[in-house]
């Protein structure tokens, strides 16, 4: 497969990307081994999912985790963070509180110690932006997260999010990933 730059940042990856957001629910572990063997065979290396996708949510981090044992190093892995997971009201959204108690549970079932990109999986009306961004920048100054992507945002939403972390000197918004692409 082709190689990439990836957005503007020093990273190479594949120009198709292994989404497996039916990981855990449409496709059962076994096929989903078949499927993630034969892209790495063929020279694949960007993989995204969330910890929304799978049913119960996160059963698609945690197949991951099993079959990316021992070739964690070889990928660039994409995880995201905003829907619920469980019952709890707290537990959606791009708070502090829900971003952290989510990377820890993303990095718990993907088996790894970091991710490569963690976006935001859409838009939160609620809480504010800079306290969503800080927390971001916070898991890159940690080592926890490579790069910080948006998914599902508009223009305009990017535009406020960039001029935010330039502001305050924060990791920028690295990468964008459209509903439709």
């Amino acid at each position: 497969m082709k190689l990439k730059q990836l957005g503007k940042v020093g990273v190479k990856v594949t120009e198709l990307c292994l989404g497996t957001m039916t990981f855990g629910k449409e496709t059962d572990e076994k096929t989903a081994n078949e499927i993630l063997a034969r892209y790495l065979d063929r020279g694949g290396n960007f993989i995204d999912t969330a910890d929304i996708y799978g049913d119960p949510p996160g059963k698609s981090e945690e197949i991951l985790g099993r079959l990316l044992k021992g070739k964690r190093n070889k990928v660039i892995l994409a995880t995201k963070v905003h829907f619920s997971v469980d019952e709890n009201p707290n537990a959606r959204g791009l708070s502090r509180d829900h971003i952290l108690k989510s990377i820890q549970q993303s990095l718990r079932r993907l088996q790894t110690d970091y991710v490569d990109i963690y976006y935001l999986h859409c838009w939160d009306s609620v809480t504010p932006l800079e306290e969503t961004l800080h927390t971001m920048n916070l898991l890159v100054e940690k080592g926890l997260v490579r790069y910080i992507g948006v998914s599902n945002f508009t223009a305009w939403q990017i535009m406020k999010a960039l001029w935010i972390c330039d502001k305050n000197g924060w990791q920028k918004v690295a990468l964008f990933q459209p509903q439709y692409n």
